[in-house]
């Protein structure tokens, strides 16, 4: 390396973002700012920041006030990333500008040739990295975001970190196992006796439905159908004394 490199501490690749984009929303390359105002315009600590600062200035992120220590802006090409970051996170210019700031480090490169040419796969570029770069006091969460990096800026896509997705038809298998299944109810089929049979003319038509629910006992049924048969002869006794 051209000079001393570091590698991220404890922060994420979308948190690296986020705070570059903090300093372009608190001074940009215009403005030198206190870490506290970067924190305001972040969900990242104050103490994240700061020691991820050496990272930053290392690579060609920030620089910091010589006049005021503690103080620092982003360079010219670190806003024009962190701008087009905040607009279009995954456009091919936004990666070009991340490239360029990247590519200034020719050991960079030429690793970048390597995984490219070796078909390096994540596992190796991981155990690679720290040496390439002279970190190796860097940890795992630091380590897995660099890496990022490259493969976001360079677009090798087989180092990206895989998203877990969940398949549609998961999803369907899930909803339909929280779907509880309603107890059928069954209406109870009733044969008319042969007395229905001795109806004098005219008949009258008597239809008589009988809902079954899971709290009907067959001894209730029995009841329920004995009672209605003992109800319909008495009312087929009563009409044949009136045609008498």
């Amino acid at each position: 390396m051209s000079s001393s490199k570091f590698l991220p501490r404890r922060l994420s690749f979308p948190k690296i973002c986020e705070v570059l984009v903090g300093y372009l929303n608190a001074g940009a390359d215009k403005e030198y700012v206190n870490v506290s105002n970067v924190a305001d315009k972040t969900t990242v600590t104050l103490y994240n920041i700061s020691r991820n600062n050496n990272f930053f200035k290392s690579w060609g992120f920030i620089e910091e006030s010589e006049k005021e220590q503690g103080k620092y802006k982003l360079t010219k090409e670190a806003a024009e990333f962190a701008y087009a970051y905040k607009i279009d996170p995954d456009g091919s210019k936004t990666r070009l500008l991340l490239r360029n700031i990247l590519s200034k480090d020719e050991v960079l490169v030429e690793f970048v040739k390597r995984v490219k040419s070796e078909g390096m796969d994540r596992e190796a570029a991981l155990i690679d990295l720290p040496r390439v770069v002279g970190d190796l006091r860097a940890d795992k969460v630091g380590l897995n975001a660099f890496l990022d990096l490259i493969a976001y800026a360079f677009e090798i896509d087989w180092l990206t970190t895989p998203v877990k997705k969940v398949a549609k038809s998961v999803r369907r298998t899930a909803a339909l196992e929280v779907k509880v299944a309603k107890p059928h109810v069954k209406k109870a089929e009733v044969k008319a006796p042969p007395i229905f049979q001795a109806l004098p003319e005219p008949r009258t038509n008597i239809t008589i439905n009988l809902t079954i629910t899971p709290e009907t006992t067959p001894s209730m049924l029995k009841e329920y159908i004995r009672a209605m048969l003992e109800a319909y002869e008495e009312y087929v006794r009563s009409r044949a004394g009136e045609g008498e």
